[in-house]
């Protein structure tokens, strides 16, 4: 793997022009609980453009390759090809898209398998996207916004029925309100809601609850100041536990 990564390292570099750009960004968290476990994740992202192409490569806390893969457009149609299916398992893909009549449709095809039709765009001032359209177990995500409240909704269909995912947000006398309702084909769900507001010199106070079909109920407090947010968090009838994770964006 270590190989795999400098001689994809070495081609951006070694074929980058003078016309060429080179971007380096990422990720990193790092987390410390009460029981004084620390754990910590970064993902870099490197990217060299020339022209109308882009090369990019997704390293993970390793520094091995999660994606790699091309971006090109040609006329009206822009191709992306190789690995960009974030994490495991890998798989390389081809995809085709364009904009036709104000929607953005497209042709993806893992190598070696089926190729799925893919459409999104904003209709009635719904803005939506769905996966795999011919499929019977398409997903589709649909947007509306209006009056400063913002609804999401999730759906797919598997063998056993229906899974929907609804998420409703607004901002109110400067709190921030979220709520959410998650129902599975398997008859389990979940419902989720949460209060924030930023308090002027000592950052971002978040309060959450949530319940699951099978009565476990998360309690949740948060502070985050700049890259830090501590929390204390309850599940069920377990201890609660506390935590300081730092967030770094680059």
């Amino acid at each position: 793997m270590f190989k795999k990564l400098l001689v994809a390292t070495a081609a951006m570099l070694l074929s980058a022009t003078s016309a060429a750009s080179i971007s380096l960004s990422g990720l990193y968290e790092g987390t410390l609980d009460s029981h004084g476990a620390y754990t910590q994740d970064i993902t870099t992202t490197l990217k060299g453009t020339s022209g109308n192409s882009t090369v990019t490569v997704v390293f993970d806390e390793n520094f091995d390759i999660d994606d790699m893969y091309v971006e090109t457009t040609t006329g009206p149609l822009t191709f992306k090809l190789g690995d960009f299916s974030g994490d495991d398992p890998d798989s390389v893909s081809i995809s085709v898209t364009a904009i036709v009549g104000g929607f953005t449709v497209g042709l993806n095809q893992v190598s070696g398998g089926s190729t799925t039709f893919d459409v999104g765009g904003a209709l009635a001032g719904i803005t939506f996207n769905v996966t795999d359209v011919t499929a019977s177990t398409r997903e589709t995500t649909a947007t509306y916004e209006v009056a400063g409240v913002k609804a999401t909704v999730v759906h797919n269909t598997v063998a056993a029925g229906n899974n929907i995912d609804t998420t409703i947000t607004t901002t109110l006398g400067g709190l921030t309100l979220s709520g959410n309702h998650d129902s599975n084909a398997d008859g389990t769900s979940s419902n989720e809601g949460s209060v924030s507001k930023l308090l002027e010199g000592l950052g971002t106070v978040k309060v959450l609850l949530s319940k699951t079909s099978a009565d476990v109920t998360t309690k949740e407090f948060s502070l985050t100041r700049g890259i830090w947010t501590g929390t204390w968090s309850k599940v069920g009838s377990a201890d609660g536990v506390t935590s300081l994770k730092a967030t770094l964006a680059f």
